[in-house]
């Protein structure tokens, strides 16, 4: 008698579609597509944004009523329905000039942190890809552009220029520039001779053109990962200047003069100073939110969050 055995029956080819839905189904995929940092942080940005654009919606931040400001005592307060806020001591309302200081901070954040990336990333490109005299003199300068005080840096950059928000915003992009080239530099470094990068040299396709066309858009996920920090670091930076009068100088509003402006009703109204220091904290909050989020959907990023996820 002989014993036959079954022989095994394939099992079925697991079908495209269905791996398509099932990954669709899984929540932890949907987290990690659509982080709540990420969330969060945007809704919080578009709040600010949406106050920016209708700043003037909230009154004019010039127009003073000397009858209606502050005294030592505290009284008037200048609390009403045509003043939430309250008016400072020249009697100017303080939501008008939140409102117009918050359009200024975001201002300041997206330009400079455009123009400080696009210049960074052309001189971390260059010295990556040209490499020897190129890479030499072009990391040297990075170097100093990292070891400078940007505080005692950006008084002097002041000085040789008159005041606004053109000022600030040069200053900005003079001083945030460098990290943004070290970080493009290091990543050039890193696929400057994979295969594509060879392939394309086989073929006599010229260096620019492979560093402009080819090895760009490589970089274009860093830099966006990097950019909300780096227009948190903007607003505050821009903030601080304001408040030691390099930045934007009264009667422009700005939060950082603001700041200045409150501390020396501090004793007996302290929402003039608290209002914009809270207002600085959520604007850089909602950057640092996205930047996490950002980082969640990126794997090799997630072991830098300062989450500590």
């Amino acid at each position: 008698m002989t014993s036959t055995t079954a022989s095994p029956v394939p099992a079925p080819a697991p079908s495209r579609s269905g791996t398509g839905r099932a990954k669709a189904r899984d929540p932890s995929l949907r987290k990690a597509r659509w982080p709540g940092t990420l969330i969060a942080g945007t809704a919080l940005l578009l709040a600010f944004t949406g106050i920016a654009i209708a700043a003037p919606a909230f009154g004019n931040p010039l127009h003073q009523n000397l009858l209606g400001g502050l005294t030592p005592s505290g009284l008037p307060l200048g609390l009403s329905w045509a003043h939430p806020l309250g008016t400072d001591a020249l009697g100017r309302s303080e939501l008008a000039r939140l409102a117009f200081g918050i359009r200024t901070s975001m201002i300041v954040a997206v330009v400079s942190n455009v123009t400080s990336i696009a210049v960074g990333a052309a001189v971390g490109l260059a010295a990556g890809f040209f490499r020897g005299p190129v890479e030499a003199v072009l990391m040297r300068v990075t170097d100093v552009g990292l070891a400078l005080p940007y505080t005692l840096a950006a008084l002097v950059i002041a000085g040789l220029m008159t005041a606004g928000l053109t000022r600030v915003i040069v200053i900005i992009t003079a001083l945030f520039w460098a990290y943004p080239a070290r970080l493009v530099y290091g990543e050039v470094l890193r696929l400057r001779h994979r295969g594509f990068v060879e392939s394309a040299e086989a073929m006599g396709v010229s260096g620019t053109s492979i560093a402009t066309r080819h090895l760009a858009p490589h970089m274009f996920p860093l830099l966006v990962t990097y950019s909300p920090l780096n227009a948190a670091s903007a607003v505050v930076f821009e903030a601080t200047l304001s408040y030691l009068g390099a930045g934007i100088n009264p009667p422009t509003a700005s939060l950082g003069n603001m700041i200045s402006d409150g501390q020396s009703a501090l004793s007996y109204s302290p929402h003039l100073l608290l209002v914009p220091a809270v207002a600085i904290l959520l604007i850089t909050m909602s950057f640092l939110l996205i930047g996490e989020g950002l980082k969640a959907r990126n794997p090799d990023l997630k072991r830098v969050s300062w989450l500590g996820r």
